[in-house]
């Protein structure tokens, strides 16, 4: 069997039988093709001549990029994950998946907002207009809730329960779990959706909602009346960042970080954060341990007469 229909096969089996997002598949695809180009540049197009020196070598190959730590260990996982797919399978004759050893994580301390900056931000979005509403409903959504970038772009509005508060998540590998809105992110967000649908059926809009009738599905829309795209959501933060004058390289993944942190620093415990974000590995969710760790010793350093 070829390296492309090897390919094709595990990318069926990753959206049918792993049953793993969109995005999930996309990033697997893009690795994969990454080292199919590779390998056929090498004039390698079976799977079975494929041996550990060949990928040691498209391991060496790949630093030239300059891949982040957190990069390089999804490429591994990537290709040890197709590789163990295709031994059970019998389709791999050699062993490789068990020679392979991801390199360490480097555990970096996230980018946060404090409390007063993220009032500010939110402070300082313009409402006066439906997009502006829909930007206040975002931040404050992302900011009540935790949820990842894609999780919101996402969200249909089935999944808001506004009685009980609630809003029913689909995570990575389409993982269900209930988040919560606090009362300021229930008020803006039933205040943008009051208004929503002066996006999805104004006039300049309807050749192209013809022909998209299923957005009319998704909670959070851009100007156009389509689904908000992740890169929008990011822009959104940017602008909303710049009208407030924080200086700070915040993502909307820096919100959730915000988030999460600032439950820690009022007494939330880590196995609740852990459920509330969504993590399948409390490993991951210890990182805001070491964040409130450091605040801690910078209020010590601040505050105490001798320190």
């Amino acid at each position: 069997m070829n390296l492309e229909e090897c390919i094709n096969l595990y990318l069926k089996y990753l959206k049918f039988e792993k049953n793993l997002t969109p995005n999930s598949i996309y990033a697997y695809k893009k690795d994969l093709i990454q080292f199919k180009n590779y390998l056929e540049k090498n004039n390698i197009k079976d799977i079975n001549k494929i041996n550990l020196e060949i990928f040691r070598q498209f391991l060496k190959y790949l630093d030239k990029f300059k891949y982040s730590n957190q990069t390089v260990i999804r490429k591994y996982s990537s290709y040890n994950n197709f590789f163990i797919f295709l031994e059970s399978g019998n389709i791999l004759h050699k062993q490789l998946s068990q020679f392979i050893q991801p390199p360490k994580k480097h555990h970096k301390l996230y980018t946060f907002l404090s409390q007063t900056e993220i009032r500010n931000l939110i402070d300082n979005i313009d409402i006066g207009t439906v997009l502006g509403l829909r930007n206040k409903a975002l931040i404050e959504f992302i900011y009540s809730t935790g949820a990842r970038v894609s999780e919101v772009v996402n969200l249909k509005l089935e999944d808001i329960d506004m009685i009980n508060n609630e809003i029913n998540i689909f995570g990575k590998g389409r993982k269900e779990r209930i988040v919560y809105l606090n009362k300021n992110s229930k008020l803006w967000l039933e205040r943008y959706l009051e208004l929503r649908n002066t996006l999805l059926y104004s006039k300049k809009n309807e050749s192209y909602q013809s022909k998209t009738s299923d957005l009319k599905k998704y909670v959070f829309l851009n100007r156009f009346g389509g689904r908000l795209t992740t890169r929008g959501v990011r822009i959104i933060v940017q602008n909303c960042l710049i009208k407030a004058k924080l200086t700070k390289k915040i993502s909307p993944h820096g919100i959730r970080h915000s988030f999460a942190t600032h439950l820690l620093q009022e007494g939330a415990g880590i196995r609740e954060i852990q459920e509330l974000l969504g993590h399948e590995d409390i490993s991951t969710t210890q990182i805001y341990t070491h964040l409130n760790i450091k605040k801690i010793r910078e209020d010590y350093r601040k505050f105490h007469p001798r320190a």
